[in-house]
């Protein structure tokens, strides 16, 4: 896919523009002679230094292998034309999908191997409403392949956490996920997930990686609304079960640097609390 980054007038990031390099190429011929890139830019033994640097930092070290099939083949392709694809030319589809379920695997394996502490994938399939796509189709077209990542990761380490990324409302997806091996999800957007529900449902299995409402407290809501829903995160979602916040994706208005604020003004007096007992 090509990208450009855009800014508004104060110079602000304001998303990218992009164009699809797959556009006028839809037969699996002409998918064959496009020009793949390899699938790993680095050397194993250079990513190895890498991770082991960071990890000698105290980081824990995520391995990115997201947009990992259905987003990247609709950025090459663009979504209106792929979405099509899917019933006007399915061989082109599984063609397609195979081309870069092959980097994927290389990659999840080489990530793996030089030694991180996780492996991200995942693709944005869901609107906040629903998936785009149907289960049906999912288990279809997309699972074999998303297991098959999973597969090549826990092949070099069985019991490495794997991630899996998508804005929206996933949650019809989880079953599906949580049966290939992944053991994470991102970003749990609060907005359009339910995440007392999902942690009663699956917490067992899936960690909880995100959980900010940024499109809406961190957003426009006040002080007060972010230590209540801190403490909500604190008390019902992460006792006993895993959760990662992060601010996923935020949203930049007057309010956000007063919720960033307000949001670790709760975590400091929590930990300081939890330090005392």
């Amino acid at each position: 896919m090509g990208r450009i980054a855009l800014q508004n007038a104060r110079g602000d990031h304001a998303g990218h523009r992009y164009w699809h390099p797959l556009a006028q190429i839809d037969s699996v011929p002409g998918l064959d002679a496009y020009p793949w890139p390899p699938a790993a830019a680095k050397s194993l033994d250079d990513l190895r230094a890498e991770v082991a640097a960071l990890q000698a930092q105290g980081f824990a070290v995520v391995g990115n292998a997201s947009q990992t099939i259905l987003e990247t083949a609709y950025l090459m392709r663009g979504i209106g034309r792929l979405f099509l694809d899917f019933y006007e030319r399915p061989r082109y589809v599984d063609a397609l999908f195979g081309k870069l379920a092959e980097r994927r695997i290389a990659q999840a394996r080489l990530l793996t191997a030089a030694g991180v502490d996780a492996v991200r994938i995942g693709d944005d399939i869901a609107t906040q409403q629903a998936l785009m796509i149907s289960l049906p189709m999912y288990r279809e077209r997309l699972r074999p392949w998303h297991a098959a990542v999973v597969a090549a990761a826990h092949e070099v380490a069985p019991e490495l956490p794997v991630a899996y990324h998508s804005d929206g409302n996933l949650t019809a997806l989880l079953p599906e996920l949580v049966a290939i091996g992944v053991s994470a999800i991102n970003p749990v957007q609060p907005e359009c997930m339910d995440l007392a529900a999902i942690r009663r449902e699956f917490g067992a299995d899936l960690a909880l990686w995100g959980c900010t409402p940024v499109q809406s407290t961190y957003a426009h809501g006040t002080p007060a609304e972010v230590r209540a829903h801190t403490r909500f995160l604190f008390e019902e979602i992460a006792p006993g079960h895993g959760l990662i916040v992060q601010f996923m994706n935020i949203v930049l208005t007057p309010h956000v640097l007063g919720s960033l604020a307000a949001f670790f003004g709760e975590f400091a007096r929590r930990a300081a609390t939890r330090a005392r007992t």
